[in-house]
């Protein structure tokens, strides 16, 4: 079954059947016949999840304020990735109505996600969306903690991008800054991976972000850590400086070998290098394997003299 799967016939009942008992016009026969097309099977996952947007506002109150409070209610009943749906129609029919779109965002994203759904209202209303996130990023609801910083990523995957934060990331740290030392692993993942997208367009300013935390917590490391691997892969030297690794050690290490598994990498697959190397004393000594697989592996170990092992990174 593949993602798009999860918009089956079973959960347009579902979905339908929840919606009529909140209002009771909702004709669920209706509305999953209109879903269920012939050109239903060659749609992709976001494809069905705009098809059940549009579906359900054939059939809701025009009213925003009316619909809305129909999917607070039938929010809960509805968890993961399928659930995108709810905070879509926010996204969709929501932009005129910001203040309502903010509370009821911060509903469904308690069973899903409003990352993707809260986008267009920071293209919109930067300002106003930006000093939201904010206030949510100090909730009491991990979930919505997430979101001040899930729904704020410059390059967040299935999701636009926002190129305000790709110029000028600054709103966007001001939240990481805030939810830094979040209890939340949920919440710790999401701070790291925006650091991740930040450092592609303003490595400079995730350094200094790392520079400011580093060494203080141990969940703090693991945020940088994840937070600068596409530095890492990249042997940022200030990145690596950062870390302990000697920038001037491949100044000091000889005799380095590479013996790949195979002459052939097959795309998706594995391949294993075996690799030496020779240093004059012990230091930590980054190796960075840049080839069509862009991976990195480190040693950071042995006495004066041969270090040797396996590196195994997918094409």
């Amino acid at each position: 079954m593949g993602l798009k799967d999860l918009y089956s016939p079973q959960f347009l009942t579902n979905l339908g059947t929840q919606l009529h008992q909140v209002a009771p016009t909702f004709d669920v026969t209706r509305f999953c016949q209109a879903c269920l097309t012939e050109v239903w099977s060659d749609l992709k996952l976001m494809e069905r999840r705009d098809v059940i947007t549009t579906q359900m506002h054939a059939q809701l109150p025009a009213s925003f304020s009316q619909a809305a409070a129909i999917l607070r209610q039938v929010g809960p009943n509805f968890i993961g990735l399928a659930a995108v749906c709810l905070p879509n129609y926010v996204a969709v029919y929501g932009l005129d109505h910001w203040q309502v779109a903010m509370t009821t965002l911060a509903v469904l994203t308690k069973y899903s996600s409003a990352e993707f759904a809260i986008r267009p209202f920071l293209k919109r209303y930067p300002i106003a969306t930006a000093q939201q996130m904010q206030a949510w990023a100090q909730s009491a609801d991990a979930d919505v903690r997430r979101l001040a910083s899930e729904g704020m990523r410059p390059r967040l995957p299935w999701g636009t991008r926002l190129p305000q934060y790709m110029a000028d990331p600054t709103p966007v740290l001001a939240v990481l800054h805030q939810l830094f030392f979040d209890k939340s692993d949920y919440v710790q993942k999401s701070v790291a991976n925006n650091l991740n997208d930040i450092s592609k367009d303003h490595p400079e300013m995730v350094i200094a972000f790392a520079q400011q935390y580093w060494g203080q917590t141990k969940s703090g490391d693991w945020i940088l850590r994840r937070g600068l691997r596409t530095l890492f892969k990249h042997g940022n030297p200030d990145m690596l400086a950062l870390l302990g690794y000697d920038i001037t050690a491949a100044e000091k290490v000889t005799d380095v070998t590479l013996q790949p598994e195979s002459d052939v990498a097959v795309i998706g697959g594995l391949t294993t290098v075996t690799y030496t190397v020779r240093a004059p004393e012990t230091m930590p000594v980054y190796l960075g394997l840049n080839g069509s697989a862009d991976h990195a592996a480190t040693v950071s170990r042995g006495p004066p003299g041969d270090v040797a092992g396996e590196y195994a990174g997918g094409g």
